[in-house]
């Protein structure tokens, strides 16, 4: 790999730090943004599931386009909405404008994913592509753990009125990503011809690339429920807002070390191997951390590990995914990278309403079961050696 492909590398990750670190701005204030402009936890849920499936059922469809248009427009534009929009989230005074920031907010975090993920993946060799994709996927799990740690402690030392200010940062770096982004090259080939309908039915027929679309489904499942719908279960055992985004700070930092460390684990194991490491361990610890409570020095530190071994496997599976089916890039990053989250978007309002019915604690409980369960279809994946 030559410098100039290392440095569009580097500065597409540092795109992706800067976009999910605003995306994950959202889940430690949303209780308290709840109270201000007082609406429930079922609804608070709703709302972040609508904006969530909005935006990430949308990405495969970014993703086509940006493999047809080759375009620079999608990281511009995504860092500029997802920075300027969930940055307005601590001003949202009604239940409209908050709709609007949230919307429009996640809509730019689905522009920039499809596009940049597609462009790391062409300027990366097939000796490197893991360590690559891995690096970036890190940066933009990196990103979205420091998230919660800024917009939570602006929202405790200064409050959710000065949240807007952080949207600086994100405006002057979408500059610094298009000054250094060469305009992308149009490759003459057959998926320029592919309608969009025909290329889901390709991607879908695929029988592992589907597999592995579950599996991140899967992934997203768990990550969601914990990161969502937890913060409002220690808001009501009297956990302030600083101290809930510590905790999911600390939570999706493990999943960024995941994500370094799945090349490594790759190495060792295997494909599958890793997988399975991902996939099962997630009971075990769900059951510890729920004889815990979900609190103290246990109950915390299986919480942190549930993060790590959640992201274990996304590098993998992107790459994996993006080597069976090289045609359409951007549309499986957008399936596996954003739609399997807007999947979950579809669920969790249910799922908040059976928490506030049988407890928060037990609901989680049962969906740690779920990774258990599917693994049982990853011996249907390839193993890429």
């Amino acid at each position: 790999m030559d410098k100039k492909q290392s440095k569009v590398i580097l500065v597409q990750s540092f795109g992706h730090f800067i976009t999910d670190a605003y995306s994950g701005f959202l889940n430690p204030i949303m209780p308290f943004i709840a109270v201000k402009i007082g609406i429930s936890m079922a609804i608070a849920t709703v709302l972040i599931s609508v904006s969530n499936l909005t935006s990430s059922l949308s990405q495969p469809f970014f993703g086509y386009f940006a493999d047809r248009w080759k375009r620079r427009f999608f990281i511009f534009w995504g860092m500029i909405m997802a920075s300027v929009f969930l940055s307005c989230l601590g001003i949202a005074n009604n239940i409209y404008i908050l709709i609007i920031c949230l919307l429009a907010g996640h809509m730019g975090v689905s522009f920039f994913h499809p596009q940049a993920t597609s462009i790391v993946s062409n300027c990366s060799d097939g000796s490197s592509k893991s360590k690559d994709m891995s690096f970036f996927i890190a940066s933009g799990t990196f990103g979205f753990a420091l998230g919660p740690f800024i917009s939570s402690n602006i929202t405790q030392y200064f409050g959710l009125e000065k949240l807007p200010f952080a949207c600086i940062i994100g405006i002057i770096s979408a500059f610094i990503l298009l000054k250094n982004t060469p305009r992308l090259e149009k490759e003459a080939n057959d998926k320029k011809q592919t309608s969009l309908s025909v290329a889901i039915k390709k991607i879908f027929e695929n029988k592992p690339v589907a597999i592995l679309v579950a599996a991140s489904i899967v992934k997203s499942f768990v990550v969601s429920s914990f990161s969502i719908i937890l913060p409002f279960y220690w808001k009501s055992v009297n956990y302030n807002v600083a101290q809930i985004g510590s905790i999911l700070f600390t939570f999706m930092l493990a999943g960024a070390f995941g994500v370094i460390l799945s090349p490594v684990f790759e190495k060792y194991f295997g494909v599958k191997n890793v997988f399975y490491i991902s996939l099962l361990t997630v009971t075990p610890l769900g059951i510890i951390f729920y004889l815990c409570n979900g609190q103290g020095l246990l109950g915390l530190v299986s919480f942190v590990l549930i993060g790590f071994v959640s992201f274990l496997a996304v590098p993998v599976n992107m790459s994996l995914a993006q080597k069976l089916m090289p045609e359409f890039k951007s549309m499986i990053s957008g399936f596996i990278g954003g739609f399997s989250w807007g999947v979950i978007g579809l669920i969790l309002p249910l799922i908040s309403i059976i928490s506030e019915k049988i407890g928060i604690m037990n609901i989680l409980l049962i969906m740690t079961f779920i990774p258990l369960i599917f693994s049982y279809f990853i011996k249907y994946i390839p193993e890429d050696n």
